[in-house]
């Protein structure tokens, strides 16, 4: 029975068990405690699918123990109310000699050397086979969404620096237009492999739908995919609400002509000006189902830039947890700004710190064993007024400082006390106290 999908209401991560570096890694030493515990948080994050990258050679290495995690890891997902959605061809590497090549250097073009995979075709039928054995493992599973056919295959193939927000507009280490006469002619390689992996998939299995992980809304209409999938996917990482709603609204015109629905199902960078909060809110707005990379800020090179949960379920910013769930920080005109010395915390703060400080530098008071403590007593009642007026950075919270200072055996006094009145400085500046 066909299995319908309502792309809009898709609220997914993508998902690398959060102790390993690698997907390959993930799927090799696969642990099912692991992946319970994480579905547990996304589950209780009220999140509803999870974009796997599964990984061919992993595959060939141990066929049963690949599909096994793989069905394991479907059946955990589908437990928490989440289902699945896999990326089947992650790589594009079937042929031999593509799987040995471990990151092969960049030509003088900028580009890397082309696999074999996508220049012999002989060698697609293994990706059939493997699809096959895939198929027959997850297939009838009520957890299975649909098929992802393949991750960005318009640039894995392809070694570039820079895609504006314009499809026009690529620029690679060399601008020669030799270079463009290339970076097409690869492009157009990949896609026909591309096109046939389509083709395969949905004949095999006609009860689930298929969609292309395409790098780019641009990347539809030129890889000739969007008269063969069933959802037409993209990827953004836009740094503005304006850049995004160029982006949205070619996306949002495609799914029109084509009359096919439309999905964000990667997306979410720091260090790409693309926030949670933001982008959460844009694909609320324009009714777009999505997939934030990723859940987990877990032992990947990632893990600075990406992710919502920590291993011990604490997270990174609250503010990604307030958005999952339809609230978003106040842009508008109508902000209030918070007094922390609305009741004189401030004023009574600044009391008790000059107390402190007269009383551990005078020769009367003989024991200081206690000194530490009482400082970081006060330590404790500043970061709390910074964090909650918003007052100060929130990437290392002062209470953070606040508990690695209660952990060590002999913290630092005088550095306490520096870090105590600069706290109280910001307090009394935001304030307003002379």
């Amino acid at each position: 029975m066909y299995k319908h999908v309502d792309y809009s209401a898709i609220r997914g991560f993508n998902y690398t068990q959060s102790d390993v570096w690698t997907d390959a890694y993930f799927w090799e030493n696969y642990r099912h405690d692991i992946v319970e515990r994480d579905m547990g948080y996304a589950q209780r994050l009220n999140l509803n699918s999870a974009r796997i990258f599964l990984t061919y050679s992993s595959y060939l290495k141990d066929k049963e123990g690949f599909l096994a995690n793989v069905r394991d890891f479907v059946q955990t997902a589908w437990k928490h109310g989440i289902s699945t959605s896999p990326i089947v061809y992650h790589g594009l590497r079937f042929h031999p000699d593509d799987l040995v090549m471990r990151r092969p250097p960049v030509t003088e073009d900028g580009m890397f050397p082309l696999s074999k995979t996508v220049q012999d075709p002989s060698c697609w039928r293994l990706a059939e086979q493997y699809f096959d054995d895939l198929y027959q493992a997850i297939g009838q599973e009520p957890g299975l969404l649909f098929w992802d056919i393949s991750n960005e295959p318009g640039y894995m193939q392809n070694f570039v620096t820079w895609y504006d927000t314009e499809p026009d507009y690529i620029q690679t280490f060399r601008t020669r237009p030799e270079d463009m006469v290339e970076f097409r002619r690869r492009q157009e390689l990949t896609w026909a492999l591309i096109r046939h992996l389509c083709r395969y998939v949905k004949a095999r299995d006609p009860e689930h739908d298929i969609g292309v992980g395409n790098c780019f809304i641009w990347d539809t209409e030129a890889s000739g995919t969007a008269e063969l999938v069933d959802v037409i996917i993209f990827h953004d990482y836009s740094a503005t609400r304006g850049r995004m709603r160029l982006v949205y609204d070619m996306a949002k015109a495609l799914g029109e002509k084509y009359h096919k629905p439309v999905l964000n199902n990667e997306t979410c960078c720091l260090c790409r000006a693309n926030p949670y909060d933001m982008t959460l809110e844009m694909c609320a707005e324009y009714g777009f189902g999505w997939y934030v990379f990723e859940l987990m800020i877990g032992a990947d090179g990632w893990n600075r830039v990406h992710g919502i949960c920590y291993p011990d379920g604490t997270v990174r910013d609250p503010a990604v947890v307030s958005a999952l769930f339809g609230f978003y920080r106040n842009r508008g005109e109508n902000i209030v700004q918070a007094d922390v010395n609305q009741e004189d915390a401030v004023t009574d703060l600044t009391r008790r710190v000059t107390m402190l400080m007269e009383g551990t530098r005078q020769n009367r008071r003989l024991d200081h064993s206690g000194d530490a403590a009482e400082l970081l007593e006060l330590c404790e009642y500043a970061a709390n007024l910074l964090e909650a007026g918003e007052l100060t950075p929130m990437h290392y919270p002062p209470t953070a400082r606040v508990a690695a200072y209660r952990r060590q055996a002999n913290p630092n006094v005088e550095e306490i006390k520096d870090w105590l009145f600069a706290m109280l400085t910001t307090l009394r500046q935001a304030c307003h106290l002379v």
